[in-house]
């Protein structure tokens, strides 16, 4: 596990900040009125947050046994927010969805379609720890261009405020010894991770691929 770590950039915090986060959630939220009502607040606010605690699962399926972290997010102080701005992310943004597919019956379905003979090539790629490699900055600019899209300057930036603060809570203690902190990181097990990350992905598609189909058509 202390390669995984040391592989990773995780830093060991000489304090614990679970106090200081649980604080700034709540101002935070206070000062978000157009995406958190009040009476919301005490709902979304952790009664006893504690640090995540970080596991490790040996991938024996795989060359050298590399180690999967596994994380529980559900004590973290900012685990009811980001559940609630998941959702409200999925109402104010919307994803093209030119390269995914939405469930496995439509995937079934477009499979029959494919023309395949014997030039053609299937390729499976995969992205070495997703979370652990996504330029959190970057993302929070996108958040931010396609949240001024279809909403006023206010609420955007009160949007991001509450964003900012959740990737920040990535830290995890080990062992319920030390308390580790990745340099980057969309804070693994957490509600909005995965949201954020198909952000950053569909960017990079529509920027990249789907262009370079466009001008091939």
């Amino acid at each position: 596990m202390h390669s995984f770590l040391t592989a990773n950039n995780f830093n060991i915090l000489t304090k614990e900040p679970t106090e200081k986060f649980h604080k700034l959630i709540h101002k935070t939220m206070q000062e978000s009125n157009l995406i958190i009502d009040k009476k919301q607040i005490k709902s979304l606010t952790q009664k006893k947050a504690s640090p995540r605690t970080l596991k490790a699962q040996l991938k024996l399926h795989k060359a050298d046994i590399p180690i999967r972290p596994v994380i529980n997010n559900r004590t973290a102080p900012a685990y009811k927010l980001a559940r609630h701005l998941t959702k409200i992310l999925d109402q104010y943004i919307s994803l093209n969805n030119y390269f995914n597919v939405t469930n496995s019956t439509n995937l079934a379905n477009d499979l029959t379609k494919l023309e395949i003979d014997e030039n053609h090539r299937m390729i499976c790629f995969d992205i070495k720890d997703l979370y652990v490699s996504v330029p959190i900055d970057e993302t929070l600019n996108i958040v931010k261009t396609k949240l001024l899209q279809s909403n006023n300057i206010q609420i955007t930036y009160q949007m991001l405020s509450l964003l900012k603060i959740v990737p920040s809570q990535n830290y995890s203690t080990f062992q319920q010894k030390k308390t580790y902190q990745p340099e980057q990181d969309i804070s693994m097990g957490s509600p909005i991770s995965s949201l954020i990350a198909e952000i950053l992905l569909q960017h990079y598609e529509d920027a990249n691929i789907k262009q370079r189909l466009d001008t091939r058509a």
